[in-house]
């Protein structure tokens, strides 16, 4: 019998409480690459609501703007995320790609 490790990794604040995992951070990288909540929350899977709802959460429960946004028009709004955002995406997936390397050696 073939037994793997696999793990779950979400990050929470000092009180424990939830503030990211695997689902928001897919969001988040879809977001830097499509520019769009839009097409980030299609990608994900999720509606657009639900996108929103996640990233204004997270916002709040971090204190800090992650995703900068512009309304659409003509030629259709904007998402980007700031520093926050992309520094807090960073460290998830550096801790992510660790765990990784560690439960591989297993």
């Amino acid at each position: 019998m073939q037994i793997y490790p696999r793990f779950k990794l979400w990050l929470e604040d000092a009180e424990g409480r939830f503030l990211l995992g695997e689902g928001t951070c897919e969001l988040l990288e879809h977001i830097r690459s499509t520019g769009s909540l839009s097409d980030a929350a299609r990608k994900s899977g999720i509606s657009y609501a639900h996108a929103w709802k996640k990233i204004r959460k997270l916002e709040r429960n971090l204190d800090t703007k992650l995703v900068d946004r512009s309304r659409g028009g003509s030629g259709g709004g904007s998402s980007t995320l700031t520093e926050d955002g992309l520094s807090l995406l960073e460290r998830f997936k550096s801790i992510e790609e660790r765990m990784n390397e560690t439960i591989g050696r297993l």
